[in-house]
């Protein structure tokens, strides 16, 4: 499989860095046609099946690894993604393809090598975890793929869920700074929420360890603003006790799905 290195380039370009209380990390998407060379057998029944595609988007949310090249099929499809970047989607068919993940430029440095089956819609394959963690940790490197909403709600509406990626963040509950409203339930670890449905518009999210009624303390607060007809992911990384060089705590958002090319505010 090859795909089109111009926009893929063109979308890490001009991916921005944020942190702390109050900053969002926005990242663009888009799509970017993708052509497939010898396509497995299982892939072709599925296509012709059902005469869907897939989409496939990489997100980098492992914090301290560095930028990664992932190759699919044994070719290269993203390039130098870096930490908290997420690339457009990319088009393929449905069926089973071998990933690798190694570090950028460095073929021999591999981190994940396993045949990921995709099916027709859009998703994210989702790096996430500590390189450095024992194997069977909690916290070990992993990836993950995600199902993304496919199909835009309607424009009095928005759509947004949590992924919880940050190593040594407990359990978490989001709230709705102006209601108290609990948005994302005790969060964990590698966790994804279902999407929940808001009213477009401006909010502050706070982020507090579980609880059983969303009355922890505050830990840190981002100000976001959703737009109706707009799917959003929002996943949160990095570290909330900073030990070295450690990436501070972060929440990236995207935009899901067809059409959509602009995160929120």
């Amino acid at each position: 499989m090859t795909l089109s290195g111009t926009a893929l380039a063109a979308a890490l370009a001009g991916c921005t860095d944020g942190g702390g209380d109050g900053d969002v990390t926005t990242q663009a998407n888009g799509t970017t046609a993708g052509t497939t060379e010898e396509p497995t057998e299982t892939a072709e029944e599925t296509t012709t099946q059902s005469g869907e595609q897939a989409f496939v988007r990489a997100v980098h949310a492992a914090p301290g690894a560095p930028a990664v090249d992932v190759y699919v099929n044994d070719q290269l499809a993203f390039e130098e993604a870096p930490y908290k970047g997420v690339t457009p989607y990319a088009e393929l068919p449905p069926g089973e393809y071998d990933v690798r993940i190694t570090a950028a430029g460095d073929e021999s440095t591999v981190v994940f090598d396993e045949t990921v089956p995709v099916e027709a819609g859009y998703q994210s394959a989702l790096a996430y975890g500590e390189l450095g963690a024992d194997e069977g940790s909690d916290t070990a490197f992993s990836v993950g793929l995600l199902a993304d909403q496919s199909e835009a709600p309607g424009d009095e509406e928005s759509l947004v869920r949590l992924f919880h990626g940050s190593p040594d963040a407990p359990a978490v509950d989001v709230t709705v700074e102006s209601s108290g409203d609990v948005l994302f339930d005790g969060a964990a670890f590698g966790d994804t929420t279902d999407y929940a449905s808001v009213p477009p518009g401006s909010y502050t999210l706070e982020v507090r360890p579980d609880t059983e009624d969303g009355s922890g303390d505050v830990v840190t607060t981002f100000d976001v603003t959703v737009e109706g007809g707009t799917a959003y992911s929002a996943f949160a990384v990095g570290y909330l006790e900073l030990s070295g060089d450690q990436p501070e705590f972060d929440l990236v958002t995207t935009t899901d799905g067809p059409g959509q090319t602009e995160g929120p505010e």
